[in-house]
């Protein structure tokens, strides 16, 4: 495609909000998303400060979400697996079809081209 120009796309980027493992990873993917001229929609459940990457960028934006509870731990080694599974029931099972519901929604919304997760 010489001479043609890029599509600029809109990311919506699903982050699991326990922890910081997995956001401090993700920003490293949605800084060059945004560097290369992406729009990127950030949903987690993680604080904000997390995802304030150098830039303040008119193309990132962060949607707080409480879409995964995480595991339920005693300390940062000991999950309790019974009281984790219960979590994510009342978290994610129960409530699922009104989440789908509005996860649709909002994804048309941004007019999302990709969803990352």
């Amino acid at each position: 495609m010489v001479g043609s120009e890029k599509k600029s796309l809109v990311f919506a980027y699903y982050v699991t909000g326990h922890g910081f493992g997995h956001a401090t990873r993700v920003i490293e993917v949605v800084r060059n998303l945004i560097q290369a001229g992406h729009e990127v929609h950030v949903v987690t459940g993680a604080p904000d400060y997390v995802y304030t990457i150098e830039t303040q960028s008119p193309r990132l934006f962060i949607r707080k979400v409480l879409l995964d509870c995480g595991a339920v731990q005693a300390d940062a080694l000991t999950v309790d697996p019974l009281a984790s599974l219960e979590k994510y029931n009342q978290t994610a099972v129960l409530p699922r079809d009104s989440i789908l519901a509005t996860e649709v929604e909002w994804l048309k919304s941004v007019k999302a081209d990709l969803v990352v997760m």
